[in-house]
């Protein structure tokens, strides 16, 4: 019988007792398990790697070949469409690969990437050196980067402003090939070669970006004449802009040049003698000062015209909502380069004969067309090109009081526009306080003229005739209408809610830039219109959208007749006899020049940095042809204490704004002579007696002191009888009778007692109001009563139509007995103001007057004017008639009773014949019969006894 074996588990135990025997291994095995091992490694390695690239290519930018392409910078070109600037985050014009010299590309080729012909992007075997080197360095330091990897890196992994890449790692090299190989599959060669010289940083001022620009910028040349040496240092400065920078580091840029020419010799591009004469021409003999390029006459280290362009460039934004810096295009400008080196060379303290007193004093300048509001040349401050638009442009964005340069277009020009005044108009200089304060308006020099002409008011620009005009101009027209006007001549910052009367003079909140005032004292020179600053003509796009030309028209913001009046005032004040610092200015000049200036001062706010109180801080002058308006601001921008932040009186002394407004002068007009503005059809002279108003007429043979003549709208040219003319009205008057014939007569006090008497030479100006005194005294020009004699009060008296008693008083009240005949009397008395030795000028008042008289009756007068009859027989008064019918009434009439008749002749009879005569023919003792007769010598007869 044969016994099964029991199955037993294995243990450790059992395992340990009885070791397993050895497996032979075959040789062939082993190879193949190597190898197996080895691919899953490499599987899985691969992998990894793919894993890893996959994730470097997760967010490589997508490839478009548009971006390769390198915008250009914006050109800026002058009035003759002459390049002035190229503007951009960088400086580019782009070329072609075929302007490019040959000798430009071998540099290239030899320094930056030698095999760029034959690789595909990629170059390992460059590559593979550079990480070699970096192992050794235990740096990224090379990056073995193809031409098409650096154009990719520029592209997409570098900020093309600064010229700093994005941080080296593996990733970006990664996305850098990736990018570089589709590149090369999308385009060829060349194009590569071509977009790569446009897009390097060739550093320079302006950050200069292709090499267009840069051969320009250092050589002033076009690429297409670079020479060797010339080309290797260009191809030298791309590896580090900033370090090779001729003008800053010559030594390394001059080493750096070398380096290249060494490379072109290595790859056989030029031989040995060509490098060796490259490598001794010096660096410094290549170079031309960039600066210097732009106009022949800017003897400036300024970068030349930068105040215009910052302007332009600014106004191109808001005409197209786009950066010029950004947006590639050409745009064409009114700027005149002779005019606006002027202002260069005067910013940068060039200009023979204007000097500034210390650093700390600023300019803001402006040149324009005052027929259109081309604007042909800007000044933004003292060495403004240096900075740019880093600093404030003090002709646009600079905001100050204007002053006394304001008051031709909106003191005088309205109240020639609304109240009807001639340019010969006279104003009275006095005393006066801001309506509701008690603050007094006084002149720069604190005294007052008394009665002078608008010509004097703005030549010597006396203050507060310019405040009672454009008071009368707003009690006449309103607040709003003025406020309305201001902000159509372009003054952005003028509000009704901050507008008051110092807006007469300057002052108050009213502020300004230099080209808002330009524009407003543009529509002086223009028939009225506001036109809008502008410098831009045209613009072309880069991209091939449709151009764009502005058209700006004209506003008409006040008639050309007043317009026309102001230009003419301002005609005056730049010449003698005024001293206003503009007689320098037009001395010599043979063409009109229209002018005015305006000081500003800093009141009590300068104290705080020693200024005296009252000190002028701002300066201003307008002066202008018919053709083009210049404006100059000359000041502070802030108070600095203890730094003279203000105007002393020898600074005053220097004229700086009449200096610079001469240069600008002799630059815009001196060859062109201007006409004179011309005078429109709306406007008339009329002559009239001086100083009247409404304006009277003269008088024939009058003292030709008192006549003058001035311009004026035709609509107003209306004058008025000398007789009626400044005369105050009459307002009240009374006037009564009394019973014994006497008439008495009651006058209103007249309201000037100035005038009850010849007026003096000189007038009293003083103010008296709001508990305010100030005493003032002023000459007279003109006075009524230095022609017509003293106001009086005059009346006439007049009964059933005529006149019985013309009156004339000194006094305002008279009473006179008229020597009226009893009985009831119906007097029209009229009472008035007038001239001693004048009628009527004045209104009347009339006023009727009844005077009751009682009749004497002792006399034949007195008893027939009662109504009763005079007996002149018993010279006594009768209500009795006479009557003919009786004796005594007979008698009564002178005639003769007898008969018992009344008769007129007397009764005749032969005297008695026993009466004879005597010898001297009388008859003596002759006595008639009749005893009703008696007898009559004369006739020798007997007649009725009387």
């Amino acid at each position: 019988m044969k016994l099964k074996r029991r199955k037993t588990t294995k243990t450790a135990s059992n395992v340990a007792s009885k070791p397993k025997p050895k497996r032979k291994v075959n040789r062939r095995n082993l190879v193949a398990m190597i190898i197996s091992i080895l691919v899953a490694c490499e599987i899985i390695v691969g992998c990894a790697g793919l894993f890893v690239l996959f994730n470097m290519l997760s967010d490589k930018p997508a490839f478009d070949i548009t971006q390769y392409e390198s915008k250009e910078s914006s050109q800026i070109y002058d009035q003759n469409g002459e390049l002035i600037a190229d503007v951009g985050k960088q400086i580019r014009s782009n070329v072609t690969y075929d302007q490019v010299p040959t000798s430009l590309i071998d540099a290239f080729v030899s320094i930056e990437d030698s095999r760029f012909f034959g690789h595909n992007g990629f170059d390992m075997a460059r590559f593979g050196k550079a990480m070699l080197e970096n192992l050794k360095s235990l740096s990224f330091a090379q990056g073995g980067s193809t031409l098409s990897m650096q154009l990719t890196k520029m592209t997409y992994f570098m900020d093309d402003e600064s010229g700093i890449g994005a941080p080296k790692k593996i990733g970006r090299k990664v996305q850098e090939i990736a990018l570089a190989l589709e590149l090369e599959n999308n385009t060829n060669k060349k194009a590569i070669f071509e977009m790569y010289l446009n897009k390097s940083n060739f550093g320079g001022t302006g950050n200069i970006r292709g090499v267009q620009k840069a051969a320009n910028y250092y050589f002033n040349k076009d690429v297409s004449e670079l020479t060797l040496p010339e080309s290797a240092m260009l191809a030298g400065v791309v590896n580090a802009p900033g370090l090779y920078n001729p003008f800053r580091y010559l030594d390394y840029a001059t080493n750096r040049r070398n380096t290249v020419l060494n490379m072109m010799l290595r790859h056989g591009y030029i031989t040995k003698e060509e490098a060796d004469l490259a490598k001794s021409i010096a660096v410094e003999d290549l170079l031309v000062d960039p600066n210097t390029k732009k106009s022949d006459s800017v003897a400036s280290d300024e970068y030349a015209y930068q105040s215009y362009i910052d302007t332009v460039t600014r106004e191109v934004q808001e005409l197209t909502g786009l950066d010029p810096t950004s947006t590639s295009m050409k745009i064409y400008t009114y700027m005149d380069k002779d005019v606006q080196a002027t202002m260069d060379l005067i910013q940068s303290d060039s200009y023979e004969g204007v000097e500034f007193p210390d650093e700390l004093m600023e300019i803001g300048m402006v040149s324009m067309n005052n027929q259109n509001g081309q604007v042909i040349a800007v000044g933004g401050g003292r060495n403004y090109g240096r900075g740019g638009s880093l600093l404030l442009n003090h002709a646009t964005d600079q905001y100050k009081q204007p002053g006394s340069a304001v008051k031709p277009f909106l003191d005088y020009a309205l109240a020639f526009e609304f109240l009807g005044w001639s340019t010969s108009h006279v104003v009275t200089d006095r005393p006066i306080i801001y309506r509701g304060t008690t603050k007094v308006i006084k002149n720069f020099n604190g005294h007052y003229n008394g009665q002078i002409t608008l010509e004097s008011a703005v030549g010597n620009s006396w203050n507060t005739p310019a405040m009672q005009a454009l008071d009368e101009v707003i009690v006449a027209i309103g607040r709003e209408k003025v406020v309305e006007y201001l902000q159509n001549l372009g003054f952005s910052k003028v509000t009704l809610d901050k507008f008051d009367l110092g807006y007469a003079i300057g002052g108050s909140s009213f502020e300004c830039s230099v080209f808002e005032l330009a524009a407003a004292q543009a529509a002086m020179m223009n028939g009225g219109n506001y036109y809008k600053p502008h410098t831009v003509s045209r613009i072309e796009f880069a991209d091939g959208r449709e151009p764009l030309e502005p058209t700006y028209t004209g506003t008409q913001v006040i008639s050309a007749e007043a317009a026309y009046q102001t230009a003419y005032i301002m005609s005056k004040a730049p010449y003698a006899p005024y001293q206003n610092y503009m007689q320098m200015v037009t001395a010599g000049k043979d063409y009109q020049v229209y002018g005015k200036t305006g000081t500003t001062d800093w009141g009590t706010e300068g104290l705080q940095f020693g200024i005296p109180k009252g000190a002028a801080k701002d300066k201003w002058m307008v002066i202008e042809t018919s053709q083009i308006t210049n404006v100059v601001w000359v000041g502070y921008e802030k108070g600095v204490k203890d730094k003279d932040t203000y105007f002393t009186k020898a600074k005053n002394n220097m004229n700086i704004p009449g200096k610079i407004s001469r240069a600008l002068l002799t630059a815009t007009s001196d060859e062109t002579k201007p006409e004179p503005v011309a005078k429109p059809e709306g406007v008339t002279q009329i002559t009239h007696i001086l100083g009247t108003w409404p304006y009277a007429a003269t008088i024939e043979g009058m003292d030709p002191r008192f006549v003058t003549t001035g311009y004026i709208k035709k609509e107003f040219a209306e004058l008025v009888s000398p007789d009626t003319a400044n005369v105050e009205q009459l307002n009240n008057f009374t006037a009564s009778g009394s019973n014994d014939g006497s008439v008495s007569i009651n006058w209103g006090a007249y309201p000037n007692p100035d005038q009850l008497q010849v007026a003096p030479e000189t007038m009293d100006l003083s103010l008296s109001e709001n508990g305010v005194y100030v005493e003032a005294w002023g000459p007279r020009i003109f006075d009524y009563t230095w022609i017509f004699g003293p106001i009086r009060y005059k009346a006439r008296i007049s009964e059933g139509g005529s006149v019985i008693k013309e009156v004339v008083s000194e006094s305002n009240t008279w009473t006179e007995n008229l020597g009226l005949g009893g009985g009831n009397h119906t007097l029209q008395v009229c009472g008035y103001y007038a001239y001693d030795w004048l009628g009527t000028p004045s209104n009347e008042i009339c006023q009727d007057v009844q005077v009751n008289i009682a009749f004497d009756t002792t006399n034949a007068e007195g008893c027939k004017a009662s109504g009763k009859y005079w007996w002149t027989s018993t010279n006594t008064c009768s209500d009795e008639k006479p009557d003919e019918t009786t004796e005594r009434g007979c008698k009564e009439f002178g005639k003769y009773w007898y008969g018992n008749a009344c008769h007129v002749d007397p009764e005749t009879t032969t005297p008695p014949t026993a009466c004879p005569a005597d010898a001297t023919g009388e008859h003596p003792n002759c006595q008639c019969t009749d005893p009703t007769k008696t007898y009559d010598k004369t006739t020798n007869a007997c007649v009725v006894k009387p």
